[in-house]
């Protein structure tokens, strides 16, 4: 109604046939879900300053209307139907609980946080490591689970469960210390340093002959 009555502003004047006809249509656009005010109180569309055939306001026609939005009605349950089927309500949390937070962009899970105040309306205020505050739906928080601290192991008492014993450990074929190792070693190091060469650029020994095309 507001934009309606800036509208109808006019070189500084107000324009009332202009804000008469804006009232007309507004009366006459059906809202969402439903029929519109005229339809409401005549049982049919008004005319107004749109033009329209003389027959679009015939009864036949409203009925077919009233079928199509039955139609489409029944088509929006059954969407509804099927977008409910797998879904399930999740588990409120309670103050103090550690979450984890879900980037809107990313997506990604990897904000950990502490649930400090319940909205409500599924909505949680949390607060970061870094102190920060933030406003988040139930389903972009996630439980976070908590380590178990493992219990230390007292020096007289060994801990439950069968003993590992570790395997035997083959004989090495040559000790660090035999004649053997330090050759290879040696011959290893030897190999590593390649003195450069100093031979010329081997050229090819190849006769070239000239093409017999275009002699003649």
């Amino acid at each position: 109604m507001k934009k309606l009555i800036t509208g109808s502003w006019r070189n500084g004047s107000f324009d009332t046939n202009k804000f008469a006809k804006s009232i007309l249509l507004f009366r006459n656009a059906p809202r969402s879900g439903a029929a519109s005010p005229a339809q409401m109180v005549f049982n049919r569309p008004v005319r107004d300053a749109l033009p329209a055939h003389r027959r679009s306001f015939a009864p036949e026609w409203q009925l077919k209307a009233d079928i199509l939005e039955k139609r489409a009605r029944r088509a929006k349950e059954v969407q509804i139907e099927h977008y409910n089927r797998t879904a399930h309500p999740l588990q409120p949390f309670g103050i103090g609980d550690h979450v984890i937070v879900q980037h809107p962009v990313s997506k990604c899970w990897a904000t950990t946080a502490i649930v400090v105040e319940i909205g409500p309306n599924r909505d949680y205020i949390v607060k970061t490591p870094a102190g920060r505050l933030f406003r988040r739906n139930r389903r972009m928080l996630r439980k976070r689970c908590e380590k178990r601290k493992k219990m230390p192991v007292m020096p007289g008492n060994p801990p439950a469960g069968p003993s590992i014993q570790p395997a035997p450990t083959p004989p090495e074929e040559n000790p660090p210390g035999s004649n053997e190792t330090a050759g290879t070693t040696r011959r290893k190091r030897g190999k590593d340093k390649r003195t450069p060469s100093n031979d010329t650029p081997r050229r090819s020994t190849r006769q070239t002959k000239r093409p017999t095309r275009y002699t003649k």
